[in-house]
Order: structure tokens, then sequence, then C-alpha cells
């Protein structure tokens, strides 16, 4: 059996973090603990030779930051082992799904920067814009395992670019709640609807917003926006039903929106 040497530095620049790790966040209940009783041997850094002259840290990114910012020696032990940080952790100190998607955007992936630029842009929550832009209503949900395991990837952008254009009309009009989650995903459900017309949606908002209040729940929403498409109307069209069976009826065929 190999025996495993728990190795001591002060030298900083030795070590490099994978970019498949977690953000170093939320520090202080650390820093305050490894101020009491500095970095204790049953938790070392677990490290691999990075092909250079440097060690890579694959597990202990938080430990490394708070020794480097109290001045401790950074307790190590080198592996040659294959196993991901991710594994080593998820019976422990699960990985949040925002932990998986920081680390494939500090990669560079393609799909999951386009998808943080748009949430940005829009001011509409991640995975709101995650499902939307796979082709789902906001909401979904059916982006998570693609996001874990790498692969998720952006099928198209025409339906999270008319959600997002109708939040950004009513930010500019004035709806208080125009990024509410409830809100979003009331929106994309409507979208669905044929006879739904955007630019007729936009109007009636610049005229009747001083009527749009935050609603406690997704059928409340939906029932606003139908109220607030019909004023004035002469031809009413019911969307919230619409909406709603609509979503039913491709819930019922597998369809995933």
């Amino acid at each position: 059996m190999t025996r495993i040497i728990i190795r001591e530095s002060k030298n900083y620049d030795r070590f490099e973090l994978t970019d498949f790790n977690r953000n170093v966040e939320k520090i202080q209940p650390l820093l305050e603990s490894m101020k009491k009783h500095g970095w204790i041997d049953s938790h070392p850094a677990r490290c691999k030779h990075n092909g250079g002259d440097k060690l890579k840290i694959e597990a202990g990114h938080h430990r490394f930051a708070v020794a480097k910012m109290l001045g401790l020696p950074v307790k190590y032990v080198i592996v040659k082992d294959t196993a991901t940080v991710h594994e080593l952790e998820k019976s422990t100190n699960p990985w949040t799904l925002r932990h998986y998607f920081d680390s494939y955007c500090r990669q560079g992936k393609e799909d999951y920067l386009r998808l943080k630029k748009f949430s940005i842009d829009s001011e509409i929550n991640l995975p709101l814009c995650a499902s939307m832009l796979i082709g789902d209503t906001a909401g979904s949900g059916n982006y998570n395992e693609a996001i874990k395991n790498g692969t998720y990837k952006i099928k198209t952008t025409s339906h999270a670019e008319r959600v997002a254009d109708i939040v950004r009309h009513c930010k500019e009009s004035g709806v208080p709640f125009y990024k509410m989650n409830l809100f979003v995903v009331a929106l994309s459900k409507i979208l669905w609807v044929p006879e739904f017309n955007v630019e007729r949606f936009k109007q009636k908002i610049t005229v009747h917003h001083s009527i749009m209040e935050k609603k406690a729940n997704l059928q409340q929403y939906l029932e606003m926006i139908e109220d607030v498409y019909n004023r004035q109307a002469s031809k009413k069209i019911p969307l919230a039903f619409l909406a709603t069976q609509l979503a039913k009826e491709r819930s019922a065929a597998g369809i995933k929106r």
C-alpha cells in the first residue's frame, strides 16, 4: 500500500487551481476556523503534478485561499489517481448545479458562456434561460443533467429572445416585477399560443402597465397577462386557458415544454 505523505509549504506560487472546481466563495466560517486551528492534518489539499513545475490543487481551493490570506502553510498530498473533485465530494459535500455551471464557464465552454451572457443581458434568472435556450418553456428543468456533465447545448434562441423582448419592454414601462421568475414563466407559457402577438401585447403594456400588479402564483400571472392583452379588444383570446391546455398536450405527447 502506498503511503500518503502530508507535506507543507508556504510557497503559494508553487500551486495552481483546477478550472473544474467550485468558485472560492463564502469563506468566512472557514476563515474563523483556520484562524483558530490552522490547517488541520485530516483535510490536506489534494494535488497532482501539472506536467510542469507546479502542483495543481484539485480539492482544497477554499482552504488554500484562506491559508494564503492568513499566511499559513499549505498542507497537501500528491496523488496520481484520475478521480475528479466532484466525484470525491458528491457524497459529503455535493456540488450544486451552479458549481458545475461556473466550472464549465471557467473552462471556456461556448454554450455555457452564451447562456451566462444571455442571462446577464436579459436580467432573467439563469435556470429559466437554460430551459428556454434548449427550446423548452422557462422553468422546465430539462437541462440539469446536461449542465452537470458538460454537454449543455443551445438549440434555439427565438423563444428566449421573444420572452426577453417583453421583459425588457416591461422594465422600460415601469413594471416593477418585470424579471420575477413566475412572471417570466407565465410569459414563456403564453408565447407558445399561436394567437399571441408580441407587438400587440407590448402596446397594451405601454398603455395599461399601471394595472399590472405582482401576483401570488403562476395562474394569476397567466390571467393578468390575458387581461392586459385583451383590454379594449373586440375579440378576446383566452390565453391562460390555451397556454395551460397546450402545456398539457405537449406533456402527454412527451414534448418537453
